[in-house]
């Protein structure tokens, strides 16, 4: 998805492009590992979005997921094979979640600056995996773990 952004496109088709999830959906069966990692940090399935990455350097194959908690509410946590996990924020509507290399969250950055109707920057601090999610109708805020904090901090954010 990310190469279609680099190339010459209309802004608006920028715009559309910057906005589609890179996640997996809740109709696709969930990952055995994901599954296995869930059950050991005690985060209840169904997942209505899912992705994968290394977030934190040396924890490779970890998952980032969208929970729904109540109606119209989720929640957005990161769960490591060994059952670690993450919160990362509270969301409203509709999960969007999208995991991207540090390279494709900063190409993602300047698709961002390039559309008249997207406001905001991603700005990668370190090589591991951005996570990217709305979290609510038209504002994505993206993490990235701060091993010097020994959490996930925002990176950036953007407005649609």
């Amino acid at each position: 998805m990310l190469d279609v952004i680099t190339k010459k496109l209309p802004v608006a088709a920028v715009a559309i492009a910057v906005v589609v999830p890179i996640a997996t959906v809740a109709s696709d069966p969930v990952p055995s590992a994901l599954s296995a990692a869930a059950a050991k940090a005690r985060v209840k399935l169904p997942f209505v979005a899912w992705c994968g990455g290394e977030f934190r350097p040396g924890q490779p194959h970890a998952f980032a997921v969208a929970v729904r908690a109540a109606q119209n509410v989720g929640r957005y946590v990161v769960i490591e094979r060994d059952g670690k996990s993450f919160e990362l924020s509270s969301f409203r509507g509709r999960a969007d979640l999208s995991c991207y290399t540090a390279a494709e969250a900063k190409r993602l950055s300047v698709a961002i600056a390039a559309s008249e109707t997207i406001q905001g920057n991603v700005n990668p601090l370190w090589s591991t995996t951005v996570i990217c999610g709305f979290v609510e109708e038209t504002n994505a805020i993206c993490w990235q773990y701060s091993p010097a904090k020994g959490k996930f901090v925002k990176v950036g954010e953007w407005v649609t």
